[in-house]
């Protein structure tokens, strides 16, 4: 062996055996970003009478127009078409209900997002209202 290369080997060993004698340097945790929890996309709901009492079609045509139906964790809230937002709350996972009063009648509004095909339903007992629809 020349010399240039038994010295090339000698340098090589102590390199490795230094590496391999030195204290490893433990590497730090990475720090994990919590994932935030991103609303679901808006869902829109047209609701339509159900064989309903001549009372109840007073309300045919607010409640014929969109409603959108937001859903965020364990909340969730409907918006009418014409801009009024109602908070709701979870009853049951991927139900959430709320009560709103429309023309001094109070309805009960239920949003099923567990479901397939995702539904509303618009219900006012006392008269035996209802309509309902289905996300297109």
């Amino acid at each position: 062996m020349n010399k240039v290369t038994g010295t090339f080997l000698s340098l090589a060993t102590a390199s490795a055996f230094i590496a391999a004698c030195a204290p490893q340097q433990a590497s730090a945790p990475q720090a994990s970003t919590p994932t935030a929890l991103t609303p679901a996309a808006p869902i829109e709901f047209r609701v339509v009478p159900e064989r309903n009492p001549a009372g109840c079609t007073r309300f045919d045509a607010a409640l014929s127009r969109v409603h959108t139906f937001r859903a965020t964790g364990d909340t969730a809230s409907v918006t009418s078409s014409g801009g009024i937002t109602s908070a709701m709350t979870q009853t049951s996972p991927g139900v959430y209900t709320t009560d709103f009063s429309l023309g001094g009648t109070t309805l009960r509004v239920v949003a099923n997002a567990a479901s397939s095909p995702k539904s509303l339903t618009v219900t006012e007992p006392r008269l035996g209202c209802r309509w309902s629809a289905v996300a297109p």
